[in-house]
């Protein structure tokens, strides 16, 4: 089950891992991929020091009028504990019904991120419980590449090979979403 998130993101309880250092690293690689193709890229953090809230985030990507709004995050399970759950799963918003909506886009961030990660396919999740994915008025997708809360998942997603992975499997999606008209 996915949860909404505070600005600083799951921790770690056994590991002491803060999700935001492993957010930041994948979102920092999307960016320079992104960038020496040319996109205009917003970032709605790109350093340890400052961090927004969710509702300062969803302003930033709406005020940028942005085509596209992604955003990464890792799961944990409800209880912090360490588990077997595993796997990528992406958010959607339910309310954006059109046919290159978020729920479109979601679907080609799972295929691309599972495909590049080899991750388990924990599917499509309705988000509108999300601040930042109810409030956007752009497709979003929010990715959950992996759980903090799997041992083998955890050492997966603090290396930095896998976290090019998952950056490089985003950034196939979104250019995936852009030759399907997005």
């Amino acid at each position: 089950q996915l949860k909404e998130k505070d600005t600083s993101g799951t921790q770690g309880v056994a590991t002491g891992v803060e999700e935001y250092k492993l957010n930041l690293s994948i979102g920092l690689q999307l960016r320079t991929l992104l960038q020496k193709r040319g996109f205009k890229v917003v970032m709605t953090r790109t350093n340890s020091k400052v961090a927004l809230s969710c509702i300062d985030r969803a302003k930033v990507a709406n005020k940028a009028n942005a085509d596209l709004f992604i955003s990464v995050h890792n799961n944990s399970t409800n209880s912090g504990r360490m588990s077997s759950a595993n796997g990528t799963a992406v958010m959607y918003n339910e309310s954006d019904e059109s046919e290159l909506g978020s729920k479109r886009l979601a679907q080609i961030c799972l295929e691309e991120v599972t495909g590049q990660l080899q991750s388990r396919n924990r599917g499509l999740v309705e988000g509108d419980s999300i601040y930042i994915i109810r409030t956007s008025k752009v497709p979003v997708a929010l990715i959950e590449v992996g759980f903090m809360t799997n041992q083998q998942e955890l050492d997966l997603l603090r290396s930095e090979d896998y976290q090019k992975k998952a950056a490089l499997g985003i950034y196939h999606a979104i250019l995936r979403a852009f030759e399907e008209g997005y």
